[in-house]
């Protein structure tokens, strides 16, 4: 017997097989089944039964595994529903082979990245502006830091708005066995630069990051993430690094609606929401929607680019996984630097241009270069790459073909 198993993380894939059952039986090629556990593609086919199959039937099995694998075999895969409303943009990913139930020390090395400047978001930007301390904590399934699909508590709402952390570490402490540690950084007056932050340890009961970094001034907006799980769903094992990419928040807590405004604490609070472009809706779905906790930007349209369809990266997280307390390298001292994210990574489908945003309509024409935006072409990681052969090999031996 052959086992075929073919990953997918496409939401709307995921969401059309938890609606139709696991477990069950669906057409997958002439004359064979397919059964579809949660999360996975599993083709199970015996191979004196491949051998025996016509050479088009056989042809299509190999093709349409293909499609599979390299179509939907590299993305970023996590589960459905209101408790994972993903706060954060995964861009780039890398799995890793140690299994959940790692028994020794894990910790991420992690750099936090600022891109909030007057050259990419233009409207109404501060005279002196500046990053809060920024703040990762690492917690169980059981809590959240903040959410955006809810209030905040007293915690949250005094570091979006005064960037002090203390009444928050009581509330963290509170929490008991459900949190595991939190490390924070330096605040910043360069709102370009990055900064490598402490290391933070995450264990199987306690596998979630969530963080926060004060746009100041402002009222109460901020950059971060909530609920990141660093074992992936799919392989059970942990991220070996992560790139996140954060949206722009209003924690829900102050009215005002300009960097600079006067305090205007709002009573009753009203959920966090994240800010959004009234643009095209290929790029920025539907804005503003309420129901996905995303609100137009204030009327000044602070955080748009120049275009005023867009709000570019405001910044970005990226971590590395250290496995233990043993060296990185065989014979050579562990130093962080082995390990540690670079501070600055240029990135062409975000990057200005000579000023020019990859999200004007004229990119190519003012730049003279191809819009990296617009480039046609499938992002293949290693991983998938490796699995499709893996998966072809199989299918051409027992097909003859090998």
């Amino acid at each position: 017997m052959m086992t075929v198993r073919i990953r997918t993380s496409s939401y709307h894939t995921r969401q059309s097989i938890h609606k139709r059952g696991k477990g069950e039986v669906y057409p997958f090629f002439p004359g064979r089944t397919t059964r579809i556990p949660t999360y996975y593609f599993a083709v199970v086919v015996d191979s004196r039964v491949v051998q025996a199959m016509s050479w088009w039937k056989c042809s299509l099995l190999i093709v349409t595994a293909t499609i599979l694998m390299v179509v939907v075999g590299g993305q970023f895969n996590e589960p459905p529903g209101k408790r994972r409303e993903q706060t954060f943009k995964v861009l780039e990913f890398e799995n890793s082979n140690i299994n959940q139930r790692y028994p020794g020390t894990l910790r991420y090395y992690c750099t936090f990245r600022g891109k909030w400047s007057a050259e990419r978001h233009p409207n109404d930007f501060p005279r002196r502006p500046s990053w809060g301390a920024p703040i990762i904590v690492s917690h169980s399934n059981g809590y959240r830091m903040w959410t955006g699909t809810e209030a905040v508590t007293a915690g949250v709402e005094s570091i979006a708005e005064d960037g002090f952390f203390t009444i928050y570490t009581n509330e963290f402490l509170n929490a008991g066995f459900e949190t595991l540690q939190m490390v924070h950084g330096e605040r910043m007056f360069n709102t370009t630069e990055s900064q490598h932050l402490p290391p933070i340890n995450v264990t199987f009961e306690h596998p979630f990051l969530s963080s926060m970094v004060k746009i100041q001034p402002s009222p109460d907006w901020f950059v971060g993430f909530s609920d990141f799980r660093t074992i992936s769903y799919e392989t059970e094992t942990y991220y070996n690094r992560i790139l996140i990419q954060s949206y722009v928040w209003d924690s829900g807590t102050d009215g005002g609606q300009t960097y600079t405004a006067l305090d205007r604490d709002l009573d009753p609070q009203i959920p966090v929401y994240r800010f959004c472009a009234r643009g095209s809706e290929k790029v920025n779905r539907q804005c503003p929607d309420l129901t996905k906790g995303r609100i137009e930007t204030p009327p000044l349209g602070q955080f748009l680019d120049y275009t005023g369809t867009y709000i570019p990266t405001p910044g970005e997280f990226e971590c590395v996984l250290r496995v233990g307390e043993g060296d990185v390298f065989a014979g050579t001292p562990f130093n962080e630097t082995q390990i540690r994210p670079p501070l600055s990574v240029p990135r062409p489908d975000d990057d200005f241009v000579d000023g020019v945003s990859p999200h004007d309509p004229e990119f190519e024409q003012k730049t003279g270069q191809l819009n990296p935006r617009e480039s046609p072409g499938v992002r293949l990681t290693t991983q998938a790459v490796v699995q499709t052969v893996a998966v072809l090999g199989s299918l051409f031996a027992a097909c003859g073909i090998l």
